[in-house]
């Protein structure tokens, strides 16, 4: 890199040479050595050992060892190993699992079962109201068809590479809003069918990583809400994100469609998603049960049609096909279809 300036001088005032300070050499003097450093003019201390002794620096120094007779040296004092009278478990927090563990079996004519399809039609008891205010039935299919809001397809930046903490002890790397991110508040993760990884943020929408490039998309580009606590990839390879306040959007990869209380959804705060056997998708609300798409219309379960609580966290399809809905504060749902 060469630096130029615009001066008063003319070219022939300026004196030629290098831009830089040549280097100076200077001869290393191994026999008397320097008191003045020959190159800033500052005095040369010299170097002590601990005893105060003058070091000589540059040259070989003998080294000779000092022996220690043992005589001379006073006898350890042994104490003879007495039976501890106290036992300190140096590991509290490691427990043996006993080989008889306590099996408690459960009781399945204790168990509170419901059948869905045994519902009166005309029964005025399973109803809701949702966040908007809304009266809504449950237990039975409303028709739903989501709304198609105008995309805008952002364009990807570029990401850089993933960090290592300081002092760290493990190949474990880190992304930030250093490396592209656009939150450091990320509430769930995807990798889709392509191998894009979607990373759903708390008020800055969801971000496509394909390794190389972040692609951000935010309510401005048409995503229902910024905040995104669940990502779903359906058998079609659509993705649908839960949002806290805004419902569920799907993605095609062309546009958003947003389903929230006016599209038949129960409640707008998503937390959880899963997908059965049959195509059908399962949305857990916090306030509003958990509601079943079949991609047509929308049937709502909450305490009503047996439901042990209307918030609902979690949402779990075992591998006989069976739903398990965790609840905030009413346990665990079994539900066989029936």
């Amino acid at each position: 890199m060469v630096l130029t300036a615009c001066t008063n001088h003319n070219a022939a005032d300026r004196p030629s040479g290098s831009l830089h300070t040549q280097p100076q050499t200077v001869e290393v003097n191994v026999t008397e050595g320097y008191t003045i450093n020959p190159v800033t003019g500052d005095s040369i201390k010299p170097l002590l050992n601990t005893h105060g002794e003058i070091i000589k620096t540059g040259v070989s120094t003998p080294a000779i060892g000092t022996t220690i007779h043992p005589d001379s040296i006073t006898q350890p004092k042994v104490v003879p190993l007495r039976n501890p009278t106290r036992t300190i478990n140096a590991r509290p927090y490691v427990h043996t699992i006993p080989d008889n563990l306590n099996v408690i079996p459960i009781n399945h004519d204790a168990l509170t079962t419901i059948f869905i399809d045994e519902l009166p039609n005309e029964s005025t008891l399973h109803y809701l109201i949702t966040n908007t205010g809304d009266t809504v039935k449950t237990g039975f299919p409303i028709p739903a068809n989501g709304k198609k809001v105008k995309t805008i397809q952002p364009a990807p930046t570029s990401a850089l590479l993933p960090r290592f903490k300081e002092a760290a002890i493990k190949n474990m790397q880190y992304l930030d809003v250093d490396q592209g991110m656009p939150s450091s508040e990320v509430l769930s993760i995807l990798e889709d069918q392509n191998g894009n990884l979607w990373f759903g943020t708390s008020n800055e929408g969801v971000s496509r990583y394909d390794g190389a490039t972040f692609t951000h998309f935010t309510t401005k580009e048409g995503l229902s809400s910024n905040t995104v606590m669940s990502i779903l990839e359906d058998k079609n390879g659509d993705l649908w994100f839960a949002t806290w306040g805004g419902g569920v959007s799907r993605y095609d990869g062309e546009s958003f469609t947003h389903f929230t209380t006016n599209e038949g959804l129960s409640h707008n705060h998503i937390r959880a998603m899963c997908e059965d056997q049959n195509g059908n998708l399962w949305f857990g609300t916090i306030g509003g049960g958990v509601n079943r798409y079949d991609g047509k219309s929308f049937t709502h379960f909450t305490t009503q049609e047996g439901l042990s609580h209307d918030h609902v966290s979690s949402i779990h399809k075992d591998r006989r096909g069976n739903l398990w809905f965790g609840t905030e504060r009413g346990g665990l749902n079994y539900y066989d279809g029936k």
